[in-house]
């Protein structure tokens, strides 16, 4: 073998074994590392994204890469907007990318401090009034009424029918709304309480699962009214803290991983995140009934583009496209950190093979892009799991580690905090994995 190749080789055995050194596992309450702490916490609890980090997570990334409060936090893969939201809070500029319609707008509304809460309230006569008009309403009559059922397929699976009726006229009344700001913290109230409230499943573990819900007790207008005056409250008190007069946060309609046509009037020196973990679950499936809901989609083939669009998205086409041939490395870090992982699989499932390779292909694809809006002295925290796929274990933290130390970009993972342990398998760890220039 040549020497220079002999020697980088040994090179890049050192450097993944310093990676494999770095991991440590102090574990971190599940009511802090998780969202269910931020259920009670303001404007985190204005909607719920399960799976999803914390507030009190965010926090702890921050404290560790020491970020200043004269530097700008991004988070790529933005999600219900937690970190973009505790960074204003604490009077932090911030920016944030979303690829999926419904998390997007969710963060944009989050952020919308500015509305005085007695206008909220103010609304809720005026669509109390237009909600009523839907007693006696069957879906049979929506048509004479100017209504129409969304799109989704099997709806009457999704809502029951006399809750169906009632949410399309109150979502009716919510898009009458003349001010723009206004129109979007209702529309978020809506969405915060369709998923499971208003909706016929329940949160499992990973995925939705539907559920009978004909005997429940649903009262659309008590839950829809009660959530706008939690957002009214925290409004409140934003107000009375300044905190709305803090901090710059603005999340963009943005895919991650092709940042061509951005620009941005700052640069960003501090990156907290949590992409999509690499176990098949989809984001987009899991918010089809806001997206449809809400009239962010129209078609199930837009969903299934989007999936094939995201990081880990495996629903519809996206799945079939993954069985199509062998995916290749997208560069020299990919095939060495996650080649031989991907052939192990491979041996009994060249679909997953496939998901795997391209899972990693897309994240160092996403860390590249950013780095043109990155200062020179930049930090990186990502939160990630680890996964069982098809009896191979894929060491994501490691491997993250090991992909960002190989990619040329200056960078060095200097811990990979193993911080909550998942009962679902052995050794599946959630962890964060932090880097810096």
């Amino acid at each position: 073998m040549n020497e220079n190749l002999t020697l980088e080789f040994q090179a890049e055995e050192r450097e993944a074994a310093a990676v494999s050194s770095l991991v440590s596992y102090d574990a971190i309450h599940v009511s802090k590392s998780t969202f269910l702490n931020g259920l009670a916490n303001q404007v985190h609890r204005w909607f719920r994204l399960t799976p999803s980090f914390g507030p009190e997570l965010v926090q702890a990334m921050m404290e560790r890469l020491e970020v200043c409060d004269s530097e700008t936090v991004l988070d790529p893969f933005a999600g219900a907007g937690t970190t973009l939201i505790e960074a204003k809070l604490e009077g932090r500029d911030a920016v944030g990318f979303e690829i999926n319609p419904l998390l997007h707008f969710v963060n944009e509304a989050s952020l919308e401090w500015g509305v005085a809460p007695e206008r909220l309230r103010n609304e809720l006569p005026r669509l109390s009034a237009a909600f009523a008009g839907a007693d006696g309403v069957s879906l049979d009559d929506l048509e004479v009424h100017g209504l129409s059922i969304p799109p989704i397929h099997n709806p009457t699976r999704w809502w029951r029918p006399d809750v169906l009726v009632q949410l399309l006229f109150l979502r009716r009344a919510i898009f009458a709304t003349e001010d723009s700001h206004l129109k979007r913290l209702l529309l978020l109230a809506l969405a915060g309480v369709l998923v499971p409230d208003l909706t016929n499943v329940t949160l499992g573990r990973l995925q939705l699962h539907f559920i009978d819900r004909s005997n429940h007790d649903i009262d659309v207008w008590a839950i829809f009214s009660s959530h706008v005056g939690r957002i009214a409250e925290d409004l409140d008190e934003l107000r009375a803290s300044g905190a709305h007069l803090r901090g710059s946060a603005r999340c963009y309609h943005q895919n991650s991983t092709d940042l061509s046509n951005l620009q941005l009037d700052r640069r960003v020196s501090a990156v907290i995140t949590s992409p999509p973990y690499p176990n098949r679950y989809s984001y987009v499936w899991n918010t089809r009934p806001h997206l449809f809901m809400l009239g962010l989609m129209q078609t199930a083939k837009e969903a299934s583009d989007l999936d094939k669009r995201t990081i880990g998205g495996t629903w519809g086409t996206a799945t079939s496209e993954l069985s199509k041939g062998i995916f290749a490395p997208r560069n020299a870090a990919i095939a060495a950190v996650v080649g031989p992982v991907a052939e192990a699989i491979r041996a009994q499932d060249n679909l997953m093979a496939n998901y795997v390779m391209h899972y990693f292909n897309r994240l160092s694809a996403q860390i590249e892009e950013m780095e043109p809006i990155l200062t020179k002295d930049a930090r990186l925290a990502y939160v990630v799991g680890n996964s069982w796929i098809k009896g191979i274990y894929v060491e994501t933290d490691v491997m993250l580690g090991e992909i960002v130390d190989r990619m040329g970009l200056g960078y060095r993972t200097f811990d990979v905090h193993r911080f909550r342990r998942r009962h679902s398998g052995k050794n599946l760890f959630e962890s964060i994995v932090y880097a810096k220039k």
